[in-house]
C-alpha cells in the first residue's frame, strides 16, 4: 500500500500534463465561434452546474472562517486566470500560452517565501533568476514577431503575454493558500466549492452578455466551439482540479505545481499539429522556464533554511 501511495503523486502529475497541455487548443477552437468573455462565463459556469449537486452537501464541510479563503481560491485558481487566459489567447498562439503558464512553479515559490519569510537558498534562487530571464527572452521574442508585422503594435503583444504571466501568479498564490488554509479539507471540497461560488457570478455573466453573434457562424462550427469548451471545463477544470488538489495534499505546493514543466511540450505539440509558428527564441524561452523549475524543485543536501530575523 505504501508503495502505491509513492506513486500516486507521479501518476497524477502525467495525467494533469496531459489535461492541462490540450486546454491551450481547446481554447482555442472555442475562441472561433465565442468572444473571450463568453468562453470564460460559459467555461465556470459548466463547471459550477457539474459540481452543483456536491456542493449542496459538501458546502456545509467548509467552516464559516474559511469560506472567505474558498472564494479567494476559486477566483485565483479559476476564475480570473480563465478570463486571463482567454483574452490572451485572442492574440498570442495557444503553443506560447502553454510555455508560459510553465512560471507557475517559479511564482509559486517566490508567494511561499514571502509568506512564510524564509530565506530562499541559492539553487531555488537561481531557479527564480533563470525563469525569469526565460520569460523575458519569450516577451522579446514577442517583441521581434511583431516588429516584423508594422500592423501589430509590440505593446499590445506584450500586454497579452503578460496577462498569461499574471494568470501564473495567481495560480501560484492559489497553491499557497490552498496549503496554507484549506489543506484540512479534502480534495474534492476543495474543488467543487471555491468553483460553484465563482460559477454565480459566471452565471450573472452569461445572462447580461449579448450572444447574438453566435448566429453568425456554421452550426458545425457552433457545436465544434461548444463541445471545446464544454470538455475544457469538465476536464480541464472539474476533473483536473480535484486531481491537483489531491496532489497539493500529497507532496505540497512546490512539487504540484511542477506538473507545469511537462504542460509546455503537451500545448506544443497540439499547436504544431494546428499549424502555429514556435520560432527559436520561444523555445530558448521555454528551455529557460524549465531549467529553473528543475532548479526549484531539485532537493539540496542544505539544511532547512532559517527563518529570517
Amino acid at each position: 500500500m505504501q508503495e502505491q501511495k509513492s506513486w500516486l503523486p507521479y501518476v497524477l502529475l502525467v495525467v494533469l500534463a496531459l489535461i492541462w497541455g490540450s486546454s491551450f487548443i481547446l481554447m482555442k477552437e472555442g475562441l472561433k465561434v465565442m468572444t473571450s468573455v463568453q468562453m470564460a462565463a460559459y467555461r465556470i459556469s459548466v463547471c459550477g452546474l457539474v459540481f452543483f449537486p456536491f456542493v449542496l452537501k459538501h458546502f456545509k464541510r467548509i467552516e464559516p472562517k474559511d469560506r472567505k479563503y474558498a472564494l479567494l481560491a476559486g477566483l485565483m485558481g479559476s476564475g480570473i486566470p480563465a478570463f486571463l487566459f482567454a483574452i490572451a489567447q485572442q492574440h498570442i498562439n495557444s503553443s506560447l500560452a502553454g510555455i508560459l503558464n510553465a512560471m507557475t512553479p517559479i511564482f509559486t515559490l517566490i508567494i511561499a517565501v514571502v509568506v512564510t519569510k524564509l530565506v530562499l537558498p541559492k539553487t531555488k534562487f537561481i531557479g527564480v533568476i533563470i525563469g525569469f530571464l526565460g520569460a523575458l527572452a519569450i516577451i522579446i521574442g514577442k517583441m521581434y514577431v511583431a516588429g516584423a508585422d508594422s500592423s501589430t503594435p509590440a505593446f499590445t503583444d506584450i500586454k497579452y503575454v503578460l496577462m498569461v504571466v499574471l494568470a501564473t501568479l495567481l495560480y501560484g498564490s492559489n497553491i499557497n493558500l490552498i496549503k496554507n488554509k484549506l489543506a484540512k479539507y479534502n480534495a474534492f471540497v476543495i474543488a467543487t466549492t471555491p468553483l460553484f461560488m465563482i460559477s454565480i457570478i459566471a452565471m450573472l455573466i452569461m445572462a447580461f452578455t449579448n450572444w447574438s453573434n453566435i448566429s453568425e457562424y456554421p452550426s458545425e462550427q457552433v457545436y465544434k466551439s461548444f463541445g471545446a469548451v464544454t470538455a475544457l471545463a469538465i476536464l480541464g477544470t472539474s476533473l483536473s482540479l480535484i486531481l491537483f488538489n489531491r496532489l497539493v495534499q500529497l507532496s505540497g505546493p512546490v512539487f504540484a505545481s511542477s506538473v507545469t514543466y511537462f504542460i509546455p511540450f503537451v500545448a506544443v505539440f497540439f499547436g504544431l499539429l494546428d499549424g502555429e509558428e514556435v520560432i527559436w527564441i520561444q523555445l530558448v524561452g521555454m528551455s529557460l522556464i524549465l531549467t529553473g523549475v528543475y532548479l526549484i524543485n531539485r532537493k539540496t543536501s542544505q539544511k532547512p533554511a532559517q527563518k529570517a530575523s
